[in-house]
């Protein structure tokens, strides 16, 4: 049985439009480096993560990966397109094993139009995501790439974080080269600056589990 409950933007919306939403959506699984669509793909559907966790990403013009964004549960995956302009901007892979719900863009427009707090759920998402684009932004253009890191890895630790002690394991399967695609950067670069943080104690690699601490990152980051 579907989990609808868990995705975020079904929070307080009317009982009506749940049991409409769980008879138009679809249900399945898959697999870490399964993609799900690429960039520019034409596609007319909603996708949500049940459970799991998904990358977003974008190819530039010297073919290399950019990371976006790492969604985990109850994230929406894509945008809701209004107008015909349905092609994505930007790719998705499968980060772990998930299960992914899709529903028709169509129908989700009708429920949407009859239930202000579903409508209201998705202005607040996209306003959240424009303002993690806009730190993104602001972090790639004024930082150096330590800061740039300390930064990131803070960033994941409030989102994939366990406490553990004075330590916070960062609870994702992240490699060196994923971080550096999400940075933008060369993994030899990123490979010296991650030592470097180490140096300072505020990262340690455990069996290729990244642990960090996060207030020591967050001064580091901000200058303090």
């Amino acid at each position: 049985m579907m989990k609808i409950n868990s995705i975020s933007i079904f929070d307080n919306i009317k009982p009506e439009s749940k049991e409409q939403l769980e008879k138009i959506m679809t249900s399945f699984h898959a697999q870490r480096k399964e993609t799900l669509f690429l960039e520019k793909e034409f596609i007319d559907n909603l996708y949500f993560i049940e459970k799991g966790k998904v990358s977003i990403y974008k190819i530039n013009e010297n073919g290399e990966r950019k990371v976006i964004f790492i969604f985990k549960n109850g994230d929406v995956i894509n945008d809701l397109s209004l107008d015909q302009e349905k092609n994505t901007i930007f790719a998705c892979e499968i980060f772990e094993r998930s299960t992914i719900l899709k529903c028709p863009a169509s129908e989700f427009i009708k429920i949407m139009e009859n239930d202000f707090n579903l409508m209201k759920n998705i202005l607040v998402h996209t306003q959240n995501i424009n303002r993690r684009l806009y730190r993104q932004l602001k972090n790639s253009s004024s930082l150096n790439i330590d800061k740039k890191l300390a930064a990131k890895l803070y960033r994941m630790g409030k989102e994939f974080g366990v406490e553990q002690g004075e330590w916070t394991l960062i609870k994702a399967n992240i490699s060196i080269t994923y971080i550096a695609e999400m940075l933008g950067c060369k993994r030899e670069s990123l490979s010296r600056t991650m030592k470097q943080l180490q140096d300072y104690g505020l990262v340690k690699i455990v069996n290729k589990n990244i642990y960090i601490k996060k207030e020591g990152l967050s001064k580091y980051f901000k200058g303090n």
